[in-house]
């Protein structure tokens, strides 16, 4: 996807997001669709993440795009609002988010996830 795609993707992300927010009243929604916010946030972070990402390579001699650092970086930021929007949200859950977040972090590493079908470390490539 091009970074003109990207930005539209974007700009639609976050008007789809203002407008459930603006148009709903969550008093009188099912309780399943109050997870559509949620959704919708992280959508619109993620893609936030990713066009600075590709912005910052077209301007940059070196380095590479990090979509499975923002993705945990956008899922823990949405985790920390649901907590704070239950207010439940204390130093204690902070943590917990953060340790959830490095182990995520590293394990969709080990795991061969975010990383191209033909380099993925798996057991029939090391053959």
């Amino acid at each position: 996807m091009n970074l003109t795609k990207q930005t539209k993707l974007t700009v639609a992300a976050w008007l789809l997001l203002l407008a459930f927010l603006a148009l709903t009243e969550p008093i009188r929604l099912p309780v399943v669709v109050l997870i559509v916010p949620f959704v919708l946030l992280f959508t619109a972070l993620f893609s936030m993440w990713t066009s600075a990402q590709r912005i910052r390579l077209r301007f940059s001699a070196r380095g590479r795009p990090h979509p499975r650092l923002g993705a945990v970086i956008c899922a823990s930021a949405v985790m920390l609002l649901a907590l704070q929007s239950l207010g439940q949200l204390t130093l204690r859950d902070v943590l917990t988010v953060l340790a959830i977040v490095a182990v995520s972090y590293f394990y969709s590493g080990r795991a061969g996830f975010w990383t191209p079908k033909d380099q993925a470390n798996t057991y029939e490539t090391r053959l």
